[in-house]
This record gives structure tokens, C-alpha cells and sequence, in this order.
């Protein structure tokens, strides 16, 4: 019997982080400390599933260049890239921040022209690749083409929603996905109820809609989920944070490893909101130093009632 895998489709690049040392000094140079690291959200989220031990399978673009050359050689044992593309006429995706001395995020540019090449007829030769594998991962860096060309295929997906701008491509696919996470902006963008809107309100008008599953993370007020049976607010006792970054990448990567393993949603979403606790109380983005009785011991910190 061959192994259990996830199909990943979404967005890969290069991140190029720039932090000031002082306050920021516009239109001058200014020291700082500059990173480069591989990211872009459906990398970082197989990167997750790969690193709790669960094969991921990526299809992505690249340009053929030194950024695809680093990024591979920095993926983890069970991430698989075999089935991303390659093409010659652009350069690999990159994201560009600069952040300010306190590391807020003062401005960012974000060059997604590789994975805009991904259309029907990439997509198409990959199906057989998402039809044999137990969840799909998709995140909302392709384009329209390449959506529709996924959703119409017989497999089990899970979406994430990236940004309240990007999420809206989802729309006419709702009555497709079968767990759709996002975030409290995103969900208020793709239900069109407004900034207003409560999180229940976003949350039952999106199962209206047809999706399945709506697991709308809230930071530290927890996650909630809306099924058509029930609808769950699930939180988390209070920490010391050392960095938000890659929290959200961990949670969908260990959410989908845990459905993976026949996990029910509920014990996936503890299962997940744990790696979070990892990742924001460590100095790493992702769950790289990832260890299991750590994990056992902060899923002891999550707890969830009825809504």
C-alpha cells in the first residue's frame, strides 16, 4: 500500500527581510540585518506537513534560477517538488519586507509572476496527483484558471485564505472546499457582510454559501468553527510570544497532517492550535525543531465549548 500524501497547490518564492537597527530613515540607506529564507504560503504550509512527518507533495513554479536552487536544497526530507514547474522566461517569486526597528512590517513587494504562469494546462496534467492524494491543500497565490481547473476535480480540499484581498477568488467555489480557513478579515471579506460583521455572523453565512467546514482563526481570542451540525469556539491559555511569524503556516500544515492520520476536525484543530503555541513561543517560523512531547504537552492548553 503506498504512503499517504497531500497535494499542495499555491505559492512558493524566496522571502528577503530587511530590519532596521533604528527607527527608519526614509529615502537613506539604513543598517539593519537582512534574511533570506525560502517562503511563499503553500511552501511554507507543505514545509509543515513534511515536517511532522507526513509526505507533501508541491505544485509550484520557478524560475530557473539561484532562488530555486536554495529553496530546494533547503526543503525538508519528505517535501516533494517533483511535480512543480519550471519555466525559463521569469525569475522565481520573491517578497520583499522591510521592517522597522520594533520589526513591524513598514512596507512589502511581493513578485508573484512564476506562479501566474500556473493555468489550466499545467493544472490539468496534475490531477491524477490530487485525485490519489487524502487532502489537497490550496492556497488563494493562483490564479482564477487555475482554480477552477482544481475545483473541479474529485478530491478533498482544504483552503487557505492568504489575505482579505486574494481571498475573494474563492467565491464561486465555496459549495467545493471542503475546510475552509481564514482569518477574521478574510472571512468578512469573502462572506461581503462587511468590516462590521460578527465572527458568527461571517461564519454561518460562509456555510450557507457551501463549504463544508469554516475554521476562522481570531489570534489570541482562538479559532472558531462552523459546521452544519455545530459550530465550536476554541481557545488557548495565555503565553509569552517571541514572534508571529509562520504561526498560521503551521497551524494548516498540522491541521491537514492530523485529518491525514484520520484525526476527527476538532482533535485537528487542537492538534494545530498546539504547533501555533510552538512556533510563537520559539525563534523559528515554522516546525522545524518540532517536538512530539512538547506538542502533547501544549495541546493540554487548548480547550473548546459549543456555540
Amino acid at each position: 500500500m503506498s504512503e499517504a500524501y497531500v497535494a499542495v497547490f499555491g505559492g512558493c518564492n524566496m522571502d528577503i527581510s530587511g530590519k532596521s537597527k533604528a527607527g527608519l530613515l526614509l529615502h537613506d540607506s539604513n543598517p539593519g540585518d537582512v534574511r533570506m529564507t525560502p517562503g511563499g504560503v503553500g511552501r511554507n504550509i507543505a514545509a509543515n506537513i513534511a515536517l511532522v512527518g507526513i509526505e507533501a507533495k508541491i505544485v509550484t513554479a520557478f524560475g530557473d534560477d539561484d532562488k530555486k536552487t536554495l529553496i530546494l536544497q533547503n526543503a525538508p526530507e519528505k517535501l516533494n517538488f517533483e511535480w512543480s514547474f519550471t519555466f525559463q522566461d521569469v525569475g522565481t517569486g520573491s517578497y520583499l519586507v522591510v521592517l522597522d526597528d520594533e520589526g513591524e512590517m513598514y512596507v512589502a513587494v511581493n513578485d508573484m509572476k512564476a506562479v501566474d504562469k500556473l493555468g489550466k494546462e499545467e493544472m490539468d496534467s496534475r490531477r491524477e496527483l490530487a485525485e490519489k492524494a487524502s487532502y489537497t491543500v490550496v492556497d488563494a497565490n493562483l490564479k482564477e484558471e487555475a482554480l477552477e481547473t482544481v475545483f473541479s476535480w474529485d478530491t478533498k480540499i482544504i483552503v487557505d485564505g492568504v489575505s482579505a484581498v486574494k481571498v475573494g477568488k474563492f467565491k464561486p467555489f465555496l459549495s467545493k472546499i471542503n475546510v475552509l480557513k481564514c482569518n477574521v478579515l478574510e472571512a468578512r471579506a469573502l462572506s461581503e457582510l462587511g468590516d462590521g460583521a460578527s465572527i458568527s455572523d461571517c461564519g454561518r453565512a460562509l456555510l450557507a454559501k457551501g463549504s463544508e467546514h469554516v475554521l476562522i482563526t481570531a489570534g489570541s481570542d482562538g479559532a472558531y468553527l462552523y459546521s452544519a451540525d455545530q459550530g465550536l469556539h476554541f481557545t488557548t491559555s495565555p503565553m509569552a510570544i517571541k514572534g508571529a511569524t509562520g504561526a498560521g503556516d503551521a497551524f494548516v500544515g498540522m491541521l491537514t497532517a492530523e485529518l491525514v492520520q484520520g484525526k476527527s476536525l476538532e482533535e485537528a484543530i487542537v492538534g494545530a492550535m498546539a504547533a501555533s503555541r510552538m512556533v510563537l513561543k520559539s525563534d523559528h517560523s515554522d516546525l522545524s525543531v518540532f517536538d512530539r512531547r512538547q506538542w502533547e504537552k501544549e495541546k493540554e492548553e487548548i480547550q473548546y465549548d459549543t456555540i
